[in-house]
């Protein structure tokens, strides 16, 4: 884990980003400013469309990949204040000047392990469908039907 200190952001200091011409999300409680993410593989408008919002049911069901969440931490300004996860870090509040910020112990994302696959143990039997008899079968349903409807 490792620590980071946060600036606290409100309503108002995103409005003020909003004008700024600045595009800030806020996922998990978390804001992040992606004024210069151009490269987001959705496309940049769609960043638009959610400035100043809290994105994170649009995030988590998009699913993104482990790396994109890790690309996350570079773009992570601070953190929304009055939001669940500030109050349980408000503990850690420093007022600097007019700004306060709290200090905030981010999560490392791990890899997922891929999925283990069961794969069937079939003990030594062989599959006995014996497919050249099922397509004779077909073959022979097939013909007949041809020839009922033969005029």
């Amino acid at each position: 884990m490792s620590y980071q200190k946060l600036r606290v952001i409100d309503d108002k200091c995103l409005d003020k980003f909003k004008k700024e011409s600045k595009c800030c999300i806020i996922i998990k409680d978390l804001v992040y400013d992606v004024t210069s993410f151009f490269d987001h593989p959705g496309g940049y408008d769609i960043f638009k469309d959610y400035a100043g919002k809290d994105t994170t049911a649009a995030f988590a069901q998009i699913g993104h990949s482990i790396n994109a969440q890790k690309l996350m931490k570079n773009y992570l300004v601070g953190i929304k204040k009055n939001s669940p996860l500030y109050e349980q870090n408000k503990n850690t509040r420093t007022v600097n000047g007019k700004i306060e910020y709290i200090d905030y112990f981010l999560e490392e994302i791990k890899e997922k392990e891929p999925p283990k696959i069961d794969i069937p143990e079939t003990n030594g039997k062989e599959d006995n469908t014996n497919y050249m008899l099922v397509a004779g079968i077909v073959a022979g349903f097939s013909i007949a039907y041809y020839l009922m409807f033969l005029k």
